[in-house]
């Protein structure tokens, strides 16, 4: 009998799995039943019957091992079927599957996915899932199987039967699994750039040919560039208005303070992450619009780009880097002092907050503990370049619960309110203290989060590629500028605009301070969606899946308004998208043959016991070629207090596998520990994270000083990935 009911909880797990987050997510996204919807449901029929028949013939071989492998296959399911719905939650998208391996990240997993929507239903299914492989017996009646087969067959066919349809959101009618699958690398056919030559010469070129409508500022004006975690053109209510959309989240604030500045409407976010947008605008130069390694990455181990903090520490400024989460996280301790700044301050220097994730500390913390800082700057002899970065507008959304403000329901509509609030009131303070009078400050976002309110996916999917950029001069100008710009152009606009132009080349795009005779196209990419985007001149954008299968016309009004019609492209427009996307993936493809690559810049860190445990190094997602031997080489040592003791764990992933780890290292003050070793990757690669944890158990804080931390690749054959240690000892005071 308990096999029977062990076997029924198989069913119930292959099929609720799948089915009830769907379920959810048509609930809470309000949409209402189309025919597309029961494609999407055969499609999750399809994927429940292949894992019932997984389990099933494993559960019948009857050994042991064999059963752990069943409750591996649904724990699989379960954990895919709710990161869908997590994930089509936020970017109304199919995840995927390279982003996996940011579940290896403590930050990413502290910050973000361990903020279940319902996880009280997570964990039944966990507990059904472990109960039904315990106690399951594989039905012996042919019967069975040929219902189920049927069953299969009859899924698949109602997929045949129902095509896909562009009016639609991939999730209602496809299953994460089969969205995945069918992702295939960006085709580099020569006819391509032949045909199109012409056009790409345009896109990857710097142009200050237009007319200048403001003169360059005299002197060397501070900068402040503020860049607000996910923030939308939409979330300003005039601008939405204009463009005729709609927007449950708002930032009324920031919008009013616009009137009497700067506005640039309609500015193209060309990728979502951070660590791509954060590269387009501060370097001048288009992401790699294809889910691939991030160019911000390789820049830490390759030849670097000239970023504009450079410029400008090359023009005589002093040059800073703020932000509320880990600097270690995507490497941006590296890619930041590499880019220019002299001056990185992250997660442990903020002390105070309202509310605080793993991501760092609230807004209004931030800019409340920054501006004592910006103001020291603002006191000194040189003039600054300060970039500030957001996180509370990420989810799970970081801000004080008692922040309940008068219609603004949903968390990521108060994270964003609780943002203006605190973004309006830095920029007061800037003002009351008089650094406004010699300061230009820029307000822009790194990504964008999109709108949840377009009436079909093309319109939503466009708005997640939707930015916009508040300019404020020392001497107030009002005024509103609605062609099309991209955050590629910033760099060189803010290099135009104080008459810095000639230190700019290599810079992409155009002035924003200049009128053109004619707009131009722009690309972006977003690599949620897995979709890469062209702008036309002509007001409208062409869209195509990253395996440039399928391309759509969207006919809008203006490049982010609603969508009245979509057509299917021209060959030649798809050739230009699929030519451009190409090109932005140049750059070093991987770590062989180059020098060691240091995997942390500071030589010191402190760990405050009240911090728990904290990431020191991770978040890099190397890409490592088929027979390569990675060897890392860890020297440390514990400063201070004798009597205080630090806990390390060590780990690598591959592809979301660890590798090789470490764990339970503890040293008291004084002790060095030596850790070195190698391992092989037989297959391809293109997530490689090397971690490091620390968390003092004894005292109050303890300092860990590096004397290295590197990480090389070598090209020789390999056969097994299993670990060679090198070196591991520990020498004690």
């Amino acid at each position: 009998m308990s096999g029977r009911v062990g076997w029924a909880l198989v069913v119930v797990v292959c099929a609720a799995a799948p089915l009830v987050n769907r379920l959810i997510l048509m609930v809470e996204k309000d949409v209402g039943l189309r025919l597309v919807d029961a494609r999407g449901v055969f499609a999750d029929v399809s994927v429940a019957a292949l894992s019932l028949a997984v389990v099933g013939a494993l559960l019948s071989v009857r050994r042991f091992w064999t059963r752990i492998l069943a409750l591996a296959v649904l724990l699989a399911l379960v954990f895919v079927s709710f990161a869908m719905f997590e994930f089509v939650s936020l970017f109304d998208s199919l995840y995927a599957l390279s982003h996996s391996a940011y579940l290896a990240d403590s930050t990413f997993l502290g910050g973000s996915v361990r903020h279940l929507q319902h996880p009280v239903l997570f964990v039944l299914m966990i507990v059904l899932a472990v109960i039904s492989a315990a106690l399951a017996r594989t039905p012996t009646g042919k019967r069975w199987w040929s219902a189920l087969g049927v069953v299969f067959a009859a899924s698949v066919l109602g997929q045949v039967v129902l095509p896909i349809s562009q009016e639609y959101d991939e999730w209602r009618q496809r299953h994460a699994l089969q969205a995945n699958l069918s992702i295939l690398r960006v085709s580099t056919a020569s006819r391509t750039a032949r045909t199109v030559s012409g056009d790409v010469r345009d896109v990857f070129r710097s142009n200050l040919d237009g007319d200048r409508w403001i003169d360059p500022l005299e002197g060397s004006p501070n900068v402040i560039l503020v860049m607000i975690e996910a923030a939308s053109g939409a979330y300003l209510p005039s601008i939405a208005a204009a463009a005729h959309v709609q927007s449950e989240t708002t930032m009324p604030k920031l919008d009013a303070l616009a009137k009497d500045h700067i506005l640039f409407t309609h500015v193209v976010a060309h990728q979502r992450q951070t660590n791509r947008g954060e590269y387009a605008v501060l370097c001048g130069d288009y992401p790699k619009l294809v889910t691939d390694q991030s160019k911000m990455t390789e820049q830490v181990y390759g030849s670097a780009r000239r970023c504009l903090p450079s410029l400008f520490k090359d023009a005589g400024y002093v040059t800073a880097y703020i932000q509320s989460a880990p600097l270690g996280f995507m490497l941006k301790d590296q890619f930041m002092r590499k880019a220019g700044f002299a001056e990185l301050i992250g997660d442990p220097w903020f002390r105070r907050s309202y509310a605080r994730t793993d991501w760092g500390v609230d807004d209004k913390a931030f800019f409340e503990q920054a501006l004592p800082h910006i103001l020291e700057l603002h006191g000194a002899e040189r003039p600054f370049f300060a970039t500030l970065l957001t996180v509370g507008a990420h989810h799970p959304y970081t801000f004080p619960e008692s922040f309940t403000p008068e219609g603004v329901d949903g968390r990521e509509a108060r994270a964003f309110a609780w943002a203006d609030e605190a973004v309006n009131e830095f920029l007061g303070q800037l003002k009351h203290e008089g650094v406004l009078g010699d300061t230009v400050v820029i307000v822009t976002s790194d990504e964008s989060a999109g709108t949840k309110q377009g009436s079909n996916p093309s319109e939503r999917l466009l708005s997640q590629s939707w930015s916009f950029a508040l300019v404020m001069l020392p001497e107030p100008q009002p005024k509103r500028v609605d062609a099309l710009y991209g955050h590629v152009d910033l760099a060189l606009s803010l290099a135009d605009l104080l008459g810095m132009e000639a230190r700019a080349k290599g810079f992409l795009g155009r002035s924003m301070f200049r009128r053109y005779d004619a707009p131009r196209r722009l690309f972006g990419g977003n690599t949620y969606a897995r979709t890469v985007i062209m702008w036309e001149p002509t007001g409208g954008a062409v869209y195509c899946d990253e395996a440039f299968h399928a391309c759509t016309r969207a006919v809008s009004k203006g490049p982010f308004g609603a969508v009245t019609d979509t057509e299917t492209p021209s060959a030649r427009t798809r050739m230009l998208v699929e030519e451009v996307a190409r090109l932005t993936r140049s750059g070093r493809p991987d770590l062989t043959g180059s020098p060691r690559m240091a995997l942390l810049s500071e030589e010191r860190v402190r760990v405050p016991a009240e911090d728990g445990k904290k990431l020191i190094l991770g978040g890099q997602y190397l890409r490592v070629p088929a027979g390569t031997v990675v060897r890392v080489d860890f020297d440390l040592e514990v400063l201070g207090d004798p009597t205080a003791t630090v806990d390390l764990h060590q780990d690598v992933f591959m592809d979301g596998h660890i590798v090789f780890e470490r764990k339970g290292i503890r040293l008291d003050g004084g002790d060095r520990w030596r850790l070195s070793y190698s391992f092989g990757a037989p297959a391809a690669s293109d997530h490689l994270v090397v971690q490091l944890y620390a968390r003092t158990i004894a005292g109050q804080a303890t300092e860990l000083r590096f004397h290295e931390a590197s990480l090389s690749m070598t090209r020789e054959p390999v056969e097994s990935k299993e670990p060679t240690v090198i070196r591991d000892d520990i020498e004690r005071l």
